[in-house]
């Protein structure tokens, strides 16, 4: 049997389906670090697409990296960890108004 017409061709764009893939393809992309794609994605999910964007400007700017998807990422939990640090202090009552430890 015979079959007809072109071979399947994959299309490199294939696993690209929402703007969070197409963000995460684009860092992945621009930091030479397609095989860590799946943090790229979950980062891309979680955080706002133009903050994501701003750093990974920042990152890119920077000539002295050696590895910029490490630094990316670091600066992501960092800021990360900053911004919660912020929203714990707000939430706890001040050393004052806890009762005296017996």
């Amino acid at each position: 049997m015979e079959i007809s017409g072109k071979p399947y061709q994959k299309r490199s764009e294939q696993h690209i389906h929402s703007e969070s893939h197409a963000l995460a393809d684009e860092l992945a992309t621009k930091f030479g670090d397609k095989k860590h794609f799946g943090m790229y994605l979950k980062m891309a999910i979680k955080y706002d697409h133009s903050v994501l964007r701003r750093i990974a400007g920042e990152v890119l700017e920077s000539k002295s990296t050696k590895n910029p998807g490490a630094l990316f990422a670091y600066l992501i939990k960092k800021g990360n960890k900053e911004r919660s640090d912020k929203g714990t202090a707000e939430q706890q009552p001040p050393l004052s108004s806890l009762p005296p430890t017996p």
